[in-house]
């Protein structure tokens, strides 16, 4: 069975996601090397805390011509840019002991040897083995943009808009988070997969989902391609909220290489 995640966004932030996201100007992203489009606009269903239906709201970024490699490169990335690069082993010099050879050259029948922290002998040293070094990856403030912006409007098929999501967590209570997911169609019972995104950390909020294991919660700063490259078009006859015919397209990962593609998981993205 596919885990759906849903990827839930405070209503009172969607401009900000285009401002922060994309510069400002939208005119600031032509002179990215990766060729763009014109601003892609895509109604998004926005509902209430409840549940029920409020309306739609407007999307408007910039997406990449090239979607798949601009994204799999920021993913690529992120993910380089996780690494610590910390592992060390020492090699035979670095291994304390070992100076005085172990026995004389000749007349023993045994191979010969210098020292008793060889590679080849226990407690000896490692060859070739990793040295602590940087993974760390550069890229373009405006291709991040471009990254994000793409990847969101690519979510637009399985998103939705949630108003005043912070203000009704009055208490720290798992129960009523989970009750808040039930009511957007989340199988909490199969532990569909969630990520939420606030505009600012909320403690009640951070608190209430804290303690379920399908549910992640994120600030809108720490939005990452990562998460937002799982989702995956919806099929033909998926009745999602606010799809749109020109929002099929957005999203065409495949051509990732299967060496840096994310495991895709369909996903329902909820912004707000």
């Amino acid at each position: 069975m596919a885990v759906t995640r849903h990827v839930l966004l405070l209503v009172t932030i969607a401009a900000q996601v285009a401002q922060a996201y994309m510069g400002g100007a939208a005119s600031g992203l032509s002179k990215v090397s990766v060729r763009t489009s014109a601003p892609q606009m895509a109604a998004v269903p926005v509902v209430t805390f409840e549940g029920t239906k409020d309306g739609e709201a407007n999307v408007d970024l910039k997406v990449a011509k090239s979607g798949a490699y601009i994204i799999q490169r920021k993913v690529v990335t992120e993910q380089a840019n996780m690494r610590l690069g910390t592992a060390c082993t020492k090699t035979r010099s670095d291994v304390r002991g070992g100076g005085r050879k172990p026995y004389k050259q000749k007349g023993t029948g045994r191979a010969r040897r210098g020292s008793s922290r060889s590679p080849l002998l226990k407690g000896g040293g490692v060859t070739f083995g990793p040295k602590p070094k940087s993974y760390r990856l550069k890229m373009n403030k405006k291709e991040k943009r471009l990254a994000i912006s793409t990847a969101l409007m690519s979510a637009i098929p399985k998103m939705a808009l949630v108003e005043d999501l912070d203000s009704h967590f009055t208490a720290p209570r798992t129960k009523d988070m989970k009750a808040f997911l039930d009511r957007l169609s989340v199988d909490t019972e199969n532990r569909e997969s969630t990520l939420v995104i606030t505009k600012a950390r909320h403690e009640n909020t951070y608190l209430a989902a804290r303690n379920i294991p399908y549910l992640n919660l994120m600030t809108l700063d720490n939005i990452n391609a990562r998460d937002l490259v799982k989702v995956r078009a919806p099929d033909a006859n998926d009745a999602s909220p606010g799809l749109s015919s020109p929002c099929r397209h957005f999203l065409s990962f495949r051509n990732i290489t299967r060496r840096h593609r994310v495991a895709g998981q369909a996903k329902k993205v909820f912004i707000a």
